[in-house]
């Protein structure tokens, strides 16, 4: 059985999407610093990335436009609940040390 090369477009989005979830996981895990500014450049820097393979993919046809939103605003999503996560569980930790 064939797979549509649009499929294959797809799914390896999917995929990136994931590793790059996984990577800001790891380094909130690392570093515990929601508000630090390597954070934030890494969260941007992944993100841009994301949006032009996306950009790329929509041009060539993998994905239709919808797909590549649906794709970046599933990703965002996934990272703004991390981050929030993340700085719920500082607050706590910080108030529980006072």
């Amino acid at each position: 059985m064939m797979i549509k090369q649009e499929t294959i477009g797809y799914m390896t989005l999917k995929s990136d999407a994931a590793k790059i979830e996984a990577l800001l996981t790891k380094q909130f895990d690392a570093l515990c610093l929601s508000q630090c500014p390597i954070i934030e450049e890494i969260i941007d820097t992944q993100l841009f990335g994301f949006t032009k393979e996306v950009d790329f993919a929509k041009r060539v046809r993998l994905i239709s436009d919808q797909e590549g939103s649906q794709l970046v605003n599933e990703l965002e999503t996934r990272i703004n609940q991390l981050y929030l996560e993340i700085y719920q569980t500082q607050a706590q930790n910080e108030v529980h040390r006072n």
